[in-house]
């Protein structure tokens, strides 16, 4: 308990610090020191915790009608807390070589990594908070501190646009969740969430069903699901690359968190509860999953794959709820130990991707996939970097990404004491995910290829090397532990032991290392099996490479064969929209694609193009909405006339219809 006292004043101090009257280098070294130290001490607490230690707990008095302020770090906080400030941490030691160029410039470089500070200290708060105040203290300093650092351009007017947008939509998340408290607390009478667990858990109904509602919807407008996700591309494609990583990686991973915080306080859940997790999910999965095909901004690209990856976790824990359901233990030990397995190994793999895409921007200074290609050569090790992620993220062996999924299959192919009817609706899941994978392999085979192979698109941009060693290290690290965490899988799932434990607790059978055996027993081989060919065919290309590499002769110009191809140009490779075209067509009233064009004129046509750009369908209806709600407004206020009967009659009999809708809702009719 002390040392989570200690580390939130040393990360406070260091976002002090950070606002002095110094140099930016020294600032920046202040900020880095302080979340180092407040790291330490987390860890000293969180793991013991984590590898099955007693739960950390503790308060002080407060004014009514607060009464106290709690902190209880148990295993599900804890599981949070090993991975989420080591990742900020390195996060800020990226932002380090990202900045660089404003440190000796007038620019408060300090700000920047005092925002870092707070958003560390929000995850202390609500990942150890045990009641709501400090839970709701700590979830809004994240979102105010994300805001702020998501609009570091300022100037730019669509940078300001995106942290407006990302403001609303993270507010209007937040009134969802104080509209459930407060439904809670006049049930429950308690702001501790122990009190309002047990009020939950107790008390099947009507009430309990609108919580749930309630809050499916805010945590799914923090974390980004679909149809509560349009925020988050134009987010991410504004704010720097190191702040686009800790969004997606670890600051949404809170709504991820007090879902299944919220789930575990909950008990037992109904088996609608589950299905409406899973089908919530899928769509989000599948929506996420198309839009990232038609992408230029490989920003844009990388966050509707958070809307992806959150709906693949999220399918995850709907099948833990349908195991507590049922009362079927080896479903929830698959269910919410794949969901939170995903959790970690999205985290490690997104930032990795993040990062890349930043190197590239800050070579390039552009992140258009069109404008891009043929960086291989010229950034190899931001290649293979992002090559390592995409792997991952399509969800293929021998990386991370390919462990967490297969567990979830495991969890719908291997529903023992389902009917049949829930059978094949869980396999219609598991089709869904598989399709799901096809497409984001897809993608970041498209973004892969057209950025990193081929040859340059623009002779406009500058020209290309590898980026700062401040930003190298943060990304050869999250590659690591992609590689790591998908070879040797037990390492991930002795993360995820202490967790499922808890939803475990209450559910007769096995224990959790016994329902998770099996299945990381075949991980364990596939990883290494399939680890050894990979690592034997890299060694077989390094020694071709290197017994074919030789001069060419003055005299060789093209190859025999050449077929009229001699000296090959940009004009005559893939472009992104071309190389997804085929794939997008039957799709294309979900993934809208806004069309460009200037027809070529004349013998040798010089400035003709053509444009293409996927557009979110939720965000232009959005818009288009509010473009016309000041017609439609004055429209029916011209129609409705206060001396016509028909209105009275109208709103007379909407009242009554309402009215009797309430008391239906209030005598427990549809419980």
């Amino acid at each position: 308990m002390n040392q989570l006292i200690l580390a939130v004043v040393a990360l406070v101090s260091g976002a002090v610090l950070c606002l002095l009257n110094m140099s930016n280098r020294i600032r920046a070294m202040l900020g880095l020191a302080s979340q180092a130290i407040a790291l330490a001490l987390v860890w000293s607490v969180a793991v013991p915790v984590l590898t099955g230690g007693p739960e950390v707990s503790g308060g002080v008095a407060w004014a009514y009608p607060i009464n106290a302020i709690r902190v209880r770090l148990d295993a599900l906080g804890a599981f949070f807390l090993v991975w989420s400030l080591p990742m900020t941490f390195l996060g800020s030691v990226y932002a380090v070589g990202y900045l660089k160029k404003y440190f000796d410039g007038p620019r408060h470089v300090g700000v920047h990594f005092a925002l870092l500070n707070m958003i560390a200290l929000s995850f202390v708060l609500v990942y150890t908070g045990d009641e709501v105040v400090s839970f709701l203290f700590g979830w809004e300093v994240a979102a105010l501190a994300a805001w702020q650092l998501v609009i570091w351009d300022y100037t730019n007017q669509r940078v300001r646009f995106a942290g407006f947008n990302y403001l609303v939509s993270t507010h209007i998340g937040l009134l969802f969740l104080v509209a459930a408290l407060m439904i809670l607390y006049a049930h429950g009478q308690s702001w501790d969430f122990a009190h309002l667990g047990r009020w939950l858990s107790a008390n099947h109904g009507a009430t309990r069903n609108v919580v749930f509602l309630l809050l499916v919807t805010s945590f799914g407008l923090k974390s980004a699901f679909f149809p509560f996700h349009s925020w988050l591309p134009r987010a991410h494609a504004a704010a720097p690359a190191h702040v686009s990583a800790l969004m997606s990686g670890v600051i949404h991973k809170a709504g991820l968190y007090a879902l299944v915080r919220f789930t575990l306080l909950m008990g037992t859940p109904d088996e609608w509860m589950g299905w409406f997790l899973i089908a919530f999910s899928v769509t989000s999965a599948l929506i996420g999953g198309l839009y990232t095909v038609g992408q230029r901004d490989l920003k844009r690209l990388l966050g509707y794959s958070s809307t992806e990856n959150v709906g693949i976790a999220g399918i995850g824990f709907g099948i833990g709820c349908l195991g507590l359901a049922w009362q079927a233990p080896v479903l929830v030990a698959l269910g919410f130990g794949g969901g939170l397995l995903h959790v970690l190994n999205h985290a490690f793999f997104k930032c990795q991707l993040f990062y890349a895409a930043g190197c590239v921007y800050q070579v390039k200074h552009v992140v258009d996939v069109e404008r891009l290609g043929g960086l291989f050569r010229l950034m190899p090790v931001t290649a293979v970097c992002f090559l390592i992620g995409g792997v991952a993220i399509s969800a293929l062996p021998p990386f991370n990404g390919f462990a967490s999924e297969f567990v979830i299959y495991s969890g719908l192919f291997g529903n023992a004491g389902a009917t049949v009817w829930a059978k094949l609706a869980l396999a219609v899941v598991g089709a869904a995910l598989a399709f799901v994978g096809a497409v984001s392999a897809l993608s970041i085979t498209r973004a892969f290829g057209v950025v990193f192979l081929g040859n340059a698109r623009d002779g406009s941009l500058p020209p290309g090397h590898e980026a700062s060693r401040w930003m190298l290290l943060p990304m050869g690290l999250h590659a690591l532990g992609t590689v790591v965490l998908g070879v040797l899988p037990a390492v991930g799932f002795a993360l995820v032991i202490g967790p499922v434990a808890l939803f475990m607790s209450g559910v007769p059978g096995s224990p959790v290392v016994d329902a998770l055996a099996g299945v990381a027993g075949t991980l364990s081989r596939i990883g290494l099996i399939s680890g050894a060919l990979v690592a034997a065919v890299v060694v077989v290309l390094l020694v071709r490479y290197a017994r074919v590499r030789k001069p060419v002769s003055a005299g060789a110009t093209s190859a025999t064969w050449g077929c009229g191809y001699t000296l090959p140009n940009a004009r005559m490779q893939y472009s992104g929209a071309s190389f997804s075209s085929d794939f997008s067509r039957p799709f294309k009233s979900i993934m809208v694609l806004l069309r460009r064009q200037k027809a070529p004129a004349g013998y040798f046509p010089r400035d003709s193009y053509v444009v293409t750009d996927c557009v979110d369908a939720v965000e232009r209806r959005l818009f288009n909405v509010i473009d016309h709600g000041d017609d439609t407004a004055v429209e029916l206020s011209r129609r409705l006339r206060e001396d016509d009967p028909r209105v009275a009659f109208a709103a007379g009999l909407a009242g009554v219809m309402i009215i009797a809708v309430l008391v239906l809702l209030a005598e427990g009719v549809l419980q």
